[in-house]
């Protein structure tokens, strides 16, 4: 539902392109959109409200998708959407697939007899919680970003030869990645990206705002209500106020620390970008994974409890010249893999059933 997925797999059409010289021939498909594109959008507007405003009814949902036999059950719905992808299939006719969106393993069960041989790969865009639907049905191997998420699926039965731990496919512009250094003049930059109501995103800026020492860089992306609370408020202090941006990787290597929802994409380029992370909102089911890799790996912090913790927490890691900052940075270092597409990529090209 949200762009980490989309973004994974033009990542990864990069790296194909570039591993093979220009001589792959690489196509991206949102099949949903080809389908029923009106309600695709319904749903992606209703997945962005029960994340942003009730959380508790997305978590419900999230568990439920994992049960056993609930997507099964859904198999009428998905009809239109089989034959989508069978038709994208009989028509690109390709010599290897790979998805980066979980309901497609059980569409491809259905589409097994029109692709035949071609290897099928899930490409899991999440870390640590991951949901069933990932690795249910039959694959010819799941990729994943870390260890620990490669420790869920070896719990839950899963072959570990089918298991390959390749990271997750940030962008190509990662691998010479410069992060923003200390600052010399004492003013540290954080990159925001508010989540959950206005009003709160509001108070976070305020009390951001009283730090003379601090820059906020305001994204709202596609919540335009947001956008427009924030320049009513006269929002932020100090910094800047922009809506959707293209512009992540340099965003982040000019930023010190980045506060937002830990969606996984967004985590992943975290990591390759050397930005510190601070969770300010919880989004329950897959997020949780991210935000158990963020605290486990020491590279930032939960302070989802109020406006007043986000506060709290960012001046406690730029006191004294940044010293947990520091701390931060140099498990981040440790985590990396700016090249995970690059790796995926190859992986793929030597798996392709015409080699």
């Amino acid at each position: 539902m949200g762009e980490g997925h989309n973004t994974a797999a033009r990542n990864i059409r990069s790296a194909l392109e570039r591993e093979s010289g220009g001589q792959a021939l690489v196509r991206v498909e949102d099949p949903y959109t080809r389908t029923n594109p009106t309600v695709n959008r319904l749903v992606q507007k209703g997945y962005a409200a029960a994340i942003n405003n009730y959380p508790r009814l997305w978590k419900a949902v999230f568990a439920l998708l994992s049960e056993p036999r609930v997507i099964e059950g859904m198999g009428p719905l998905f009809s239109e959407l089989n034959k989508a992808v069978e038709g994208m299939v009989r028509e690109f006719e390709p010599t290897v697939i790979a998805s980066t969106y979980p309901v497609f393993g059980y569409v491809m069960q259905r589409v097994r007899p029109i692709a035949g041989e071609v290897p099928f790969f899930m490409v899991i865009t999440d870390s640590t919680m991951i949901n069933q639907t990932w690795y249910r049905y039959p694959c010819d191997g799941a990729i994943v970003a870390d260890e620990p998420t490669a420790e869920v699926l070896l719990r839950d039965g899963v072959d570990d030869r089918k298991i390959h731990t390749l990271g997750f496919p940030v962008g190509l512009e990662y691998e010479d990645f410069v992060p923003a250094p200390p600052p010399t003049n004492g003013r540290w930059k954080v990159l925001f990206f508010p989540g959950g109501p206005a009003q709160r995103a509001i108070e976070t800026l305020r009390l951001l705002g009283r730090h003379d020492s601090i820059e906020t860089t305001v994204i709202t992306g596609r919540r335009e209500e947001t956008r427009q609370a924030l320049l009513r408020a006269g929002l932020p202090v100090r910094g800047e106020l922009l809506g959707w941006s293209d512009q992540m990787p340099r965003l982040m290597g000019s930023h010190h620390v980045f506060i937002g929802k830990a969606g996984g994409a967004t985590v992943q380029e975290a990591i390759a970008a050397q930005i510190p992370f601070l969770v300010s909102h919880i989004v329950p089911g897959q997020e949780e994974g991210n935000i158990a890799l963020i605290q486990k790996t020491g590279i930032g912090a939960l302070v989802a409890n109020s406006p007043s913790e986000v506060a709290q927490v960012l001046e406690g890691a730029l006191r004294n010249e940044g010293a947990v900052w520091r701390t931060w940075r140099r498990n981040l270092v440790q985590l990396q893999k700016p090249s995970a597409s690059r790796m995926i990529a190859r992986f793929l090209l030597e798996r392709s059933s015409r080699r």
